[in-house]
C-alpha cells in the first residue's frame, strides 16, 4: 500500500487483503458489496455514483509476450470528495510512473494533489492512456517487420505473424472499446459529482482515448491489407509450383506410354530388335526434347 498526502490523498493499493479492505472500509462509509468485490478482479468495466463517492473500474490492455497478444489488466477507483483509491491485482507500469511524478516532481504533486479529487483522477487516467498508447508500439513494430519481408519469399511464415497479429490487435480493441463508454459515462456523472469545470478534463480523456482507437483502427486496415498481400503472394507461388508439376508431368507421358509398350507380347516381339528399340527410345527421347522446348518458349517452365 503507497499514500501520499497533500491537500488530497491518494491511496494505492495492490493485491488487497482482507486486512487492507478493512484499512479502506475506515476510510469512508463505501457500500459492502463494493469492499467484497475489491478481493477479486471484476467482469465488466463500470462508472457507479453513490451520495459521496464514485466507484470506477477501468480496464487496460498489457501486452503479454507469452502468448504475443493483449490481455486484460484492471484498476479500480473508489473517489471521495478528499480520497482517489486505487486498486489493482498486478504491478502495473502507468501506476509506477504516477507515483514517480508524484514523489519526484514538486510542482507535479501540487497540480494533482489540490483543488479537487476530480483533477488527481484525470491524471492516473491520463497516465493510463498515454500507457495504452504506448503499448501499440509493439503492433507498429511487428507490422515494419511483416512490411520489410513481405517479398522476401517467406509467405508461409509470414502467415503465421500475421494471424498472431492480427489477434492481438482484436483482443486489444475488446478490451480497450469499451472504456469508451466508460469516460463517457464518467463525464456524466463527473461533472454532477465534481462540478462543471471539471468537464473539459474528462471531455480531454474520451478524446485521447479516441485517439488510441483510431491508431488501433489504422493498424486493423493496414494488417487487413499485409494479410491479403502475402495471400496473393502465396497464391501465385502455389500455383506456378502447381504449373511445374503438370509440365512435368505431362513431359513424362511419352516415357510412360513406351515403357507400357513392353507389357504386351506383340509389341515386344517388335522390340526383341536391338535396332528398333533404339530407334523408338530415340523418337520418344527427341518428343520429349521437343516438348521441353515448347513449354520454355511458351514461359511454362
Amino acid at each position: 500500500m503507497r499514500i501520499i498526502k497533500g491537500q488530497l490523498t491518494w491511496i494505492d493499493v495492490l493485491n488487497p487483503t482482507k486486512k487492507d479492505v478493512e484499512f479502506i472500509r475506515k476510510q469512508h462509509k463505501f457500500h459492502p458489496i463494493i469492499l467484497d468485490e475489491l478481493l477479486h478482479p471484476s467482469a465488466r468495466s463500470r462508472v457507479e455514483p453513490y451520495d459521496k463517492y464514485l466507484f470506477l473500474t477501468y480496464h487496460l490492455p498489457i501486452y503479454d509476450n507469452a502468448t504475443k497478444s493483449s490481455r486484460r489488466a484492471e484498476v479500480d477507483f473508489l473517489i471521495t470528495k478528499d480520497k482517489v483509491i486505487t486498486v489493482h491485482y498486478e504491478d502495473l507500469e502507468p501506476l509506477n510512473n504516477f507515483w514517480r511524478h508524484l514523489t519526484n516532481d514538486p510542482n507535479f504533486k501540487d497540480r494533482a494533489l489540490n483543488e479537487n479529487t476530480g483533477r488527481l483522477t484525470y491524471y492516473i487516467i491520463e497516465e493510463v492512456l498515454s500507457f495504452a498508447q504506448r503499448q501499440l508500439r509493439h503492433v507498429e513494430e511487428n507490422m515494419s517487420g511483416i512490411t520489410k519481408e513481405l517479398f522476401a519469399g517467406k509467405e508461409a511464415r509470414l502467415l503465421e505473424r500475421i494471424s498472431y497479429l492480427k489477434r492481438d490487435i482484436l483482443d486489444y480493441s475488446i478490451i480497450s472499446k469499451p472504456q469508451e463508454i466508460i469516460l463517457q459515462s464518467l463525464k456524466e456523472v463527473g461533472i454532477k459529482f465534481w462540478g462543471e469545470p471539471m468537464a473539459v478534463y474528462l471531455s480531454d480523456l474520451s478524446g485521447d482515448h479516441l485517439k488510441v482507437m483510431q491508431y488501433l483502427d489504422n493498424f486493423k486496415e493496414a494488417i487487413d491489407a499485409l494479410e491479403q498481400t502475402n495471400a496473393q503472394l502465396l497464391s501465385a507461388k502455389t500455383n506456378a509450383v502447381m504449373q511445374r508439376f503438370t509440365v512435368l508431368a505431362f513431359l513424362t507421358f511419352p516415357i510412360i506410354i513406351f515403357t507400357s509398350f513392353f507389357n504386351l507380347e506383340a509389341v515386344n516381339q517388335f522390340f526383341s530388335n536391338p535396332l528398333r528399340f533404339i530407334s523408338a527410345f530415340i523418337l520418344v527421347l527427341l518428343v520429349t526434347i521437343l516438348l521441353l522446348a515448347l513449354f520454355k518458349r511458351k514461359g511454362w517452365l
